[in-house]
């Protein structure tokens, strides 16, 4: 598993998505815009993580310049398909969390503003 670093996306960005295992955590980064043409790649990455039964999976949206209506959709998929896995999503961005607050999924998601303190045990 590699870890995705390097300066964050600019609007346009192709999308790109790593995984990585950190502390007791898998964590999905993701960059670039998630909607429609983008989510199927990343719903596939992420039914494959969840196979492996991780105690806590962490997206992390810290990347994403742009989270379209099928973006949010597929954090809802990702969180029915979690099972007994503890899902925390990382969304700091203006892109990120205004969507999530107008659409008040911050209600239903367990959002984080940064990757470290979503790492943080429970």
């Amino acid at each position: 598993m590699q870890s995705s670093g390097g300066p964050q996306p600019g609007p346009g960005a192709p999308f790109a998505v790593t995984v990585q295992e950190r502390e007791a955590a898998v964590v999905v980064h993701t960059s670039g815009e998630l909607d429609a043409s983008t989510v199927p790649r990343l719903r596939a990455i992420m039914r494959g993580v969840l196979s492996g039964a991780p105690a806590v999976l962490v997206v992390d949206l810290s990347g994403v310049t742009f989270l379209g209506s099928a973006g949010m959709h597929v954090l809802l998929e990702i969180q029915d398909l979690a099972g007994n896995t503890e899902l925390r999503v990382v969304a700091e961005a203006h892109g990120t969390v205004k969507p999530l607050c107008l659409t008040r999924l911050v209600d239903v998601l367990d959002v984080y503003p940064t990757l470290a303190q979503a790492l943080r045990p429970a």
